[in-house]
């Protein structure tokens, strides 16, 4: 039988799973965050890098199977479209 988590109920191999995908979902925000205000710093127009975030964010609509961690995509992506609001 698989060790649970008391906390959660949760088989700790599920946990880890989650934390893990959680954990890349971070960092791809922040390296998209990096990566438009890169953009935008060098001359692409606002307009052009929103374009670019809402197909990232159809496509993980699309393509993301887990309803949690595409919600927590989509939270991650509107930190970035916020972010993106100062520069």
């Amino acid at each position: 039988m698989p060790e649970r988590d008391a906390s959660a109920g949760r088989p700790v191999a599920e946990d880890d799973a989650i934390a893990f995908a959680e954990g890349a979902i971070t960092m791809w925000a922040n390296m998209l965050t990096l990566m438009a205000t890169h953009l935008r710093e060098h001359g692409m127009p606002r307009g052009e890098v929103l374009e670019m975030l809402t197909m990232l964010h159809d496509t993980n609509e699309a393509t993301i199977r887990s309803p949690h961690a595409k919600a927590s995509a989509a939270r991650h992506l509107m930190a970035v479209f916020k972010a993106l609001e100062t520069t």
